[in-house]
């Protein structure tokens, strides 16, 4: 008999240790179950979102076009004929590449609106700028706000109302007595004021598939005012032929020629 109660004594204190080792176990397993809903919550708390890809847009206009371009930002540039411009936004950056002639309105921002342009590079926080490149230069008009040419270490900065012209290491700054000859591109006008004819038979060519020619050099200094529309060519050639010494050839290989008489 003292053997049985014994050996059931033992019995029950280890269904009880059993028992004790299942509650510990579950216990620990609540724990972690527990622990688990925090360590999401830690995951999301501190893991940045991921950065959105860059916006990169290439747009361009033919001979003759014009359009209106609208940036990440709202800023919007009306492209004049034959322009390309790449935009670049992204990681706290806003640029843009010009080739051509662009019309920026530049809307406030928390990194400055870069424009390279012509090799030179501008930079605005916000405003209205005429930017041009040419061959041989590069042209900018502040209409709002201040631009500045960041050029080897140093800057120059556009106040509204001035314009600014680079031609290799040379810039000039200038107040225009009538800045609609620079932009008067947007309304499709072209004007000239004691201009070289030469020049405004470049302007004219910009917008015409059919070039206007000039013979030789003493016609091309001849010097010319007055106001064209872009599509005015032959209204321009018109008043050459009646108010300068100057005759008109037509053809169709070499379009229309302008010589001396």
């Amino acid at each position: 008999m003292l053997a049985l109660r014994g050996a059931t004594l033992a019995r029950t204190a280890a269904a009880r240790r059993s028992r004790k080792r299942r509650w510990r176990v579950a216990a620990a397993g609540a724990l972690v179950l527990a622990g688990a809903p925090l360590a999401a919550f830690g995951i999301r708390a501190f893991s940045a979102p991921p950065a959105p890809p860059p916006y990169v847009q290439t747009f361009r206009t033919g001979i003759g076009q014009q359009t209106d371009v609208t940036l990440p930002d709202g800023s919007v540039v009306t492209l004049d004929t034959a322009s390309t411009l790449e935009v670049r936004f992204g990681a706290g950056a806003r640029a843009a590449k010009l080739d051509g002639q662009g019309w920026f309105r530049i809307t406030p921002g928390a990194a400055p609106f870069q424009i390279h342009a012509g090799g030179r590079d501008f930079t605005a926080r916000e405003g209205v700028f005429d930017v041009r490149t040419d061959a041989d230069r590069v042209r900018a008009f502040a209409a709002a706000g201040h631009l500045t040419l960041e050029s080897d270490g140093s800057s120059v900065a556009l106040a509204p109302g001035r314009l600014l012209a680079v031609r290799d290491a040379d810039v000039v700054i200038r107040t225009p007595e009538d800045p609609t000859n620079f932009t008067g591109w947007r309304t499709g006008l072209l004007q000239f004021d004691d201009t070289p004819l030469a020049e405004a038979v470049a302007e004219f060519n910009r917008y015409s598939r059919r070039p206007i020619r000039i013979a030789d050099g003493r016609v091309g200094a001849l010097r010319v005012s007055g106001a064209f529309r872009t599509t005015g060519a032959p209204a321009f050639v018109g008043a050459l032929t009646t108010g300068f010494p100057v005759r008109v050839q037509r053809d169709a290989r070499d379009g229309i020629v302008i010589a001396a008489r």
